[in-house]
């Protein structure tokens, strides 16, 4: 499960199909639903690309998409990284490790704890099941961002009543409404997307876009880790080169 932006972290969904027979989740911002509508609005969750499908995701192997509010996002990101929210969590049993770990979460990260939560409420998973996702940016980086959202969504400052309704309506009330089971049809709907973006605007043949619709097109790029693992290596290698000089 992940956010899609460039569609490179959710590309893991297809070995992890493959050998463990997994769901595929894509995640996306509500205020800008490629996925689930189209592609309309913008949103705050930084890091996730919007209005187009990369030429990169496996749409026709993605099971399933989930959509989160950049209100959600926002609010997380005060709750974790102010003193009264993070008061507020350890009142809730949040263990010192936890509360240290989420000080890390940035707002892309939030979109995906958040939907894995929406994900598992929806599928009904229990203490035997595994949703695996990852925390992509951190916190440190929307500074700025924080101070924004307190000032516009708590202009008399937030508090602990503050933070239990975060707490109450992201958490323990998140739901399972924007959220698509894909089918058939809208895997199609989806692909056709990009229709647009790649091969009209950039260029990809009809023949090459229309590949990527089977999944033996993905297994075949498996063949060229070693050769990308290679190319990063040496990249790598003159890089640390050039910066010693």
């Amino acid at each position: 499960m992940s956010a899609t932006g460039s569609a490179g972290t959710i590309g893991a969904g297809d070995h992890l199909k493959d050998r463990f027979g997994s769901l595929t989740v894509a995640v996306e911002a509500l205020e800008c639903p490629t996925l689930l509508n189209n592609g309309f609005g913008e949103h705050n969750i930084q890091g996730i690309g919007d209005k187009h499908v990369p030429l990169i995701h496996n749409v026709m192997g993605t099971d399933v998409v989930v959509a989160i509010s950049d209100k959600a996002t926002d609010s997380m990101n005060v709750l974790a990284n102010t003193h009264e929210g993070r008061s507020y969590l350890a009142n809730r049993g949040v263990s010192s490790e936890v509360l240290a770990a989420i000080t890390s979460f940035g707002l892309s990260s939030w979109c995906n704890v958040l939907a894995a939560i929406k994900f598992a409420k929806r599928l009904h998973l229990g203490e035997d099941d595994l949703v695996v996702t990852v925390a992509t940016d951190g916190a440190a980086m929307y500074g700025s961002e924080l101070a924004d959202a307190v000032k516009r969504d708590w202009p008399d400052g937030f508090s602990e009543l503050s933070a239990a309704q975060v707490y109450g309506e992201h958490l323990l009330g998140a739901g399972e409404d924007h959220l698509l089971e894909c089918k058939d049809v809208d895997r199609d709907r989806i692909f056709n997307l990009g229709y647009y973006t790649w091969v009209e605007q950039q260029g990809v043949s009809i023949e090459e876009f229309q590949a990527r619709r089977e999944q033996t097109f993905w297994r075949s790029l498996l063949d060229m880790v070693p050769v990308w693992d290679n190319l990063i290596t040496e990249l790598n290698a003159r890089s640390g080169a050039d910066a010693s000089v």
